[in-house]
């Protein structure tokens, strides 16, 4: 074996370890992991909700925090595509060699720095790819609605809610 044909057989053997890794992490990635949806969840709700969130630390923790609990209590009424749907996209963002195809970091989302975040979103909001666009509404429709639909939210945005009678 010569030096040319040693190194195109590193650089196959590379590529295809690469795609078995993707295309095992992306079949995993359809069934729910909470640890992944709350990783996911506590790196980007900072970025989203980024000047609604209270200045104390303490404050924005706990409200991400109950944010969080809105987005579990509210995902079993999604119709189970979505479900599935949404299952994935936390699955793959927690999942390095996924997360780098679709976020272009390497690093933990959550080590990403709050600018770098909202550069991502805004990245996926102006994507030419359909699917990152679907994600960025997803994500963003779930997480606001989660974050507003507590009624202590609703003052900040002058809603008062209809009285049925």
């Amino acid at each position: 074996m010569d030096r040319r044909q040693f190194i195109l057989s590193g650089i196959a053997l590379g590529a295809a370890s690469s795609l078995g890794l993707g295309v095992l992490s992306w079949q995993q990635s359809r069934q729910p992991h909470n640890d992944n949806l709350d990783l996911v969840l506590s790196a980007l709700l900072p970025a989203l909700l980024y000047g609604a969130l209270p200045q104390d630390a303490t404050l924005a923790a706990a409200e991400i925090s109950r944010t969080k609990t809105a987005v579990f209590d509210f995902m079993p009424f999604l119709p189970q595509r979505q479900q599935q749907e949404l299952h994935q996209l936390f699955n793959l963002l927690a999942g390095r060699v996924t997360q780098l195809a679709l976020t272009g970091h390497i690093t933990a989302l959550a080590q990403l720095s709050i600018s770098q975040r909202l550069q991502l979103l805004n990245q996926w909001r102006d994507s030419y790819l359909g699917l990152l666009q679907q994600a960025y509404h997803g994500l963003r429709e779930l997480l606001y609605g989660a974050y507003y639909g507590q009624s202590e939210h609703w003052q900040a945005l002058a809603y008062t809610a209809p009285r049925f009678r």
